[in-house]
């Protein structure tokens, strides 16, 4: 199965943003080796369980950010947020139900996760915060 690795590639450049993706691409490492390690269900749902709640606690700390400094995207990517746990809830649901069958799904959903709302969206929302701060340096 392909995994996504932790790379400078997924860097933001806002620090906590990386703290918190490279938390979870480690979380994602641990569901990797649950699966291929055949682990079994109880495994992968308590992995599943820790991205998830990882996860929103992220992207409350994200939703402060746009928050505080306006961010005009904040609803879009709330909603890339609200998507994403779906997915992950979903997931966890398949593989309580059919656990066999979840497999190859589990290894795409890195890939969303990481790849696609890193690279475009997170990326998008580090810049405009790094702006942010070079006009207004005492705001974090």
């Amino acid at each position: 199965m392909d995994w996504i690795a932790w790379d400078d590639t997924l860097k933001t450049g806002h620090p906590g943003m990386d703290a918190d993706h490279r938390e979870l691409a480690g979380l994602f490492d641990l569901l990797r080796d649950a699966v291929e390690g055949g682990k079994g269900k109880a495994a992968c749902l308590q992995v599943l369980d820790k991205i998830i709640g990882h996860a929103q606690a992220h992207f409350d700390r994200e939703r402060a950010l746009m928050a505080q400094h306006r961010y005009h995207k904040a609803d879009q990517h709330g909603a890339e947020h609200t998507m994403l746990i779906h997915q992950a809830q979903a997931l966890k649901l398949g593989v309580e139900c059919d656990f066999a069958a979840s497999t190859t799904e589990l290894a795409g959903f890195p890939e969303v996760w990481l790849a696609f709302h890193i690279l475009f969206s997170d990326k998008e929302l580090a810049e405009f915060l790094a702006r942010a701060h070079a006009h207004h340096p005492d705001a974090r």
